[in-house]
């Protein structure tokens, strides 16, 4: 059987599926497995075991073909599906919840579609799950549930990030680049994440200047070394937590790679982060982890059961209010973050380290 799974999303979305990826091949060991994901996802997919070809789709890059020229983008379109079709997929798993992709892979002539029903996007699914939106339970869950369509039962896995021994010693280089790692406890924060929520992103973040509080304290009192992780649309949140830093943590915001990142974490004896991408990259990675929730239930995107970590949130009324996969705004300016006090996050750390 020949197998790929579509997500089109961020570093989560395609971190939860890894646990399906995993019982798929527990099940059915000579199944091969392909991914279809963005370019920024790839470096989390490249090196997985479980998988045996990654193909890259960037809607963004395909947009500007067709700004510059039709003739170049139905080339290009024409080359992707020719290139997929010669594959002869047995099973998609279409985990986009729209209904054009989804018709893009019965052109295909893909036999078996398996994918979610959310507003009637899933007409061209073959076998489905009718959902209002992810509510109640994690998303990896809801993923797990596929695996009934190929008769097979799901186990809880954790999520899969496979690195070289390569990359890891390509880290402990960048470490002592910037003069890191001669003390006993090294620590990460990510006061950004959030980058497909763009300019509502802010709405997610825990403010920089507890941040900035919050990373002097830990250098002082615990004399760890600090470092300020981000990506390149985050750097300018991150420097501001930087000159509003008293101890001046190490800032490599914007300055490495995803796979550097990574690799990086899993040097990092913890990680304090905003709800994200980089929370489900150091849960992937056995990491100690601090992550701050605002608008997003917990409870369907947070730590997946069994995983280490700590949730930090406040129970205010308003909260979530990201439904439907939308966030309508917010008219008490992230009350639901700002509660969160820099003393009792040091407190957490603190319980953490001891």
């Amino acid at each position: 059987m020949k197998i790929l799974i579509f997500n089109p999303f961020g570093i989560g979305d395609v971190l939860f599926t890894t646990p399906l990826i995993r019982n798929i091949k527990e099940n059915l060991p000579e199944t091969r497995i392909d991914y279809l994901s963005n370019r920024r996802t790839y470096p989390i997919l490249k090196d997985n075991i479980f998988l045996d070809r990654i193909f890259v789709f960037e809607k963004d890059e395909w947009r500007e073909i067709l700004k510059k020229s039709k003739l170049s983008f139905l080339t290009k379109v024409s080359f992707f599906w020719c290139t997929i079709k010669k594959e002869k997929y047995d099973v998609v798993f279409d985990l986009s919840l729209n209904s054009q992709y989804s018709f893009f892979f019965k052109t295909l002539k893909i036999k078996k579609r398996i994918g979610f029903n959310f507003k009637n996007r899933g007409r061209f699914l073959t076998h489905k799950i009718d959902i209002p939106y992810y509510k109640d339970k994690h998303v990896a869950r809801y993923y797990l549930q596929l695996a009934k369509f190929l008769n097979i039962p799901a186990r809880d896995y954790k999520f899969d990030i496979f690195l070289k021994d390569s990359d890891i010693e390509k880290a402990r280089e960048l470490l002592r680049k910037y003069n890191l790692g001669r003390k006993n406890l090294l620590i990460g924060i990510i006061p950004g994440s959030g980058d497909s929520w763009d300019k509502t992103a802010y709405y997610k973040r825990w403010p920089k200047e507890y941040f900035a509080s919050l990373a002097d304290l830990l250098i002082e009192k615990l004399k760890a070394e600090v470092v300020i992780f981000g990506s390149p649309k985050e750097s300018s949140v991150a420097y501001e937590v930087f000159n509003l830093s008293k101890y001046k943590p190490v800032n490599l915001a914007g300055k490495i790679t995803l796979t550097e990142f990574c690799s990086m974490v899993s040097l990092c004896d913890i990680i304090v982060t905003n709800d994200g991408g980089p929370l489900h990259i150091a849960q992937a990675l056995n990491k100690k982890v601090v992550a701050f929730f605002g608008p997003v239930d917990e409870k369907v995107y947070g730590l997946y059961p069994g995983g280490g970590g700590c949730i930090v949130k406040k129970d205010v009324p308003c909260r979530p209010c990201y439904k439907m996969f939308k966030f309508t705004g917010c008219i008490y300016d992230k009350k639901c973050l700002r509660e969160i006090t820099v003393s009792e996050v040091f407190n957490l750390v603190e319980k953490m380290v001891n």
